[in-house]
């Protein structure tokens, strides 16, 4: 619920600040006092646009606070609005975004305008509100419901995507087999073309590389005076010396080692001296070899690695394509047992909402006349879609019939603003038990109602703020009288401002204000006694409810 408001310089509000009850809180005042300005005020906290126009003139910014409770958590939101267009909001403290704010009230705070009956009056939210009636049976199952639709659209994109696969593949087919069969005869080897590249590289310089190994060879083993031989009498004789001295035997040791590495390097010699006999043939065959890897790796502007992997993703479309058939049966199969499964929920979801629905059709015909629709009939048309939905396979339509004779119509075909906001009423008194929003906001809905149809209107107020928190705005003094909390707005003109303000109003301040929505005097006694008269009225009956 909304526990505080305060508003500083939006549109005439130059600064108001006042807490709300639990219940019914009524709001009251002249036309062009500020009661229209107070709501958009409130809207635009909770998500609705802004516009520079709001900030009030010679200001450059204006500011909306709503602070209450959601679930037991204390709840503080609030808008700024800049005078060079910009706006800023906030809740618990944190910057949010305006989509993140409407997220969170959506289940908090719900405003209802005279002119804000498109939920209503829009056949498509039929199914919903006729859901929202013993939600506690359809929630699950619709879940369930909305479960299998997801598996089940997956399942069919998974078959489409494979058909569209199909067309495309057997488009390119013949391409397929022909790249892939160029680039199975390349038989290339990962980082082949590295290798023939050194290998080109050593048979070029074959004489000279030839040459150094071999005067290496000689030095190290061949000669007279070789290394080997050297470094081996060297390592002896530090070897004898090493018994005096234990620095000695260290580098004797040393010597040691360093020779039986030269030893290797030496047999390595060896042995690559004998493997660079390279032929003008061997150049060639190694040069030819490797112009035809770059000519492939110029043609698909890849290296061998990634010519390699082409060759797997082609053998993949090819082995797809000879085996497209057993595959589309497959995801075909399996997006059948899934449509089953969901037309299946989809009827038993339909047989709960025709139960609901004749529950909610008694519901509403007893609503609809105590709100002065004699002989009204209400019905719920439920229907068959084309095509199964998220919601189901059914359509739902409200059709009304609000006078003797004639025939039932949807609510589209309602005129009056006057009836329309009654079949809302109703429909609030009748699913509020199972809507979890906590505060209501209704703008002047009781517009073309008037005597004792204002009263009964009034009646289903003070009925639903047992359960919520209501808001109401209106002129009706049939419906003020229920007010568990009064508020007058009033606007004044101070150097050439306009000034508005709220005053929460005690009790002989609520009966004046009734008596001047009677009468538009609050000083006249026949006014202020049919004021007392009413609002005793009120008092009685929410102590026989």
């Amino acid at each position: 619920m909304i526990n505080r408001i305060i508003i500083d310089n939006f549109a005439t509000i130059e600064h108001i600040s006042f807490d709300l009850g639990t219940g019914l809180n009524i709001i009251t005042g002249e036309t062009g006092a500020g009661k229209s300005v107070l709501v958009t005020a409130i809207s635009t906290v909770l998500g609705d646009r802004a516009d520079t126009s709001m900030v009030r003139t010679g200001q450059d910014r204006a500011l909306i606070q709503i602070a209450g409770d959601k679930n037991g958590e204390e709840v503080v939101i609030s808008r700024e609005i800049l005078a060079s267009g910009k706006s800023v909001s906030k809740l618990n403290g944190e910057m949010a975004t305006l989509t993140q704010i409407r997220k969170f009230c959506s289940d908090w705070v719900d405003i209802h305008g005279q002119y804000d009956n498109q939920q209503i009056l829009d056949p498509d939210n039929h199914i919903h509100i006729t859901d929202r009636f013993h939600s506690e049976v359809t929630a699950p199952e619709l879940e369930k419901l909305a479960v299998l639709y997801d598996d089940y659209k997956a399942a069919q994109r998974e078959y489409d995507s494979l058909v569209r696969q199909e067309k495309e593949a057997l488009r390119q087919q013949d391409f397929y087999r022909f790249e892939y069969g160029y680039i199975k005869d390349l038989h290339l080897r990962p980082g082949e073309d590295d290798e023939l590249r050194e290998q080109l590289t050593i048979a070029k310089n074959s004489a000279k590389i030839s040459s150094a190994v071999h005067t290496a060879y000689e030095l190290l083993h061949e000669s007279d005076m070789s290394v080997l031989s050297s470094l081996k009498t060297a390592a002896d004789e530090l070897e004898t010396a090493g018994g005096y001295s234990d620095r000695i035997a260290s580098m004797a040791e040393r010597s040691q080692n360093a020779y039986y590495e030269l030893e290797d390097i030496s047999d390595g010699l060896r042995e690559l001296a004998e493997s660079f006999n390279y032929s003008d043939e061997d150049l060639d065959s190694i040069s030819e070899r490797l112009a035809v890897i770059e000519d492939a790796v110029r043609k698909y502007r890849m290296n061998v690695g990634e010519i390699l992997e082409y060759q797997k993703e082609l053998e993949q479309k090819l082995n797809l394509i000879s085996n497209f058939d057993e595959e589309k049966k497959r995801l075909s199969e399996a997006a059948s047992r899934k449509y089953v499964l969901l037309e299946d929920q989809a009827a038993h979801v339909s047989e709960l909402r025709h139960i609901i629905a004749a529950r909610l059709e008694s519901a509403m015909i007893k609503e609809l006349q105590d709100l002065e629709f004699a002989n009204s009939e209400f019905s719920i048309d439920i229907g068959r879609a084309e095509e199964i939905g998220p919601l189901g396979f059914d359509t739902v339509q409200f059709l009304i019939s609000t006078n003797p004779g004639e025939p039932l119509m949807p609510l589209t075909r309602i005129a009056s603003g006057g009836e329309i906001s009654r079949i809302m009423l109703a429909f609030k008194h009748i699913i509020g038990d199972s809507d979890m929003v906590g505060t209501m906001i209704f703008d002047e809905i009781d517009t073309g109602i008037s005597g004792r149809t204002a009263l009964v209107v009034g009646r289903k107020m003070s009925e639903i703020s047992k359960h919520h928190q209501l808001i109401a705005i209106t002129h009706l003094p049939q419906i003020a009288a229920y007010g568990n909390d009064n508020y007058l707005i009033t606007k004044s003109i101070s150097e050439d401002k306009p000034h508005t303000s709220i005053d929460h109003l005690d009790d002989d301040g609520k009966v004046r204000m009734v008596a001047t929505l009677f009468s538009g005097n609050a000083d006249s006694e026949s006014a202020l006694d049919a004021a007392r008269e009413l609002i005793a009225g009120t008092a009685e009956y929410r102590e026989q409810k």
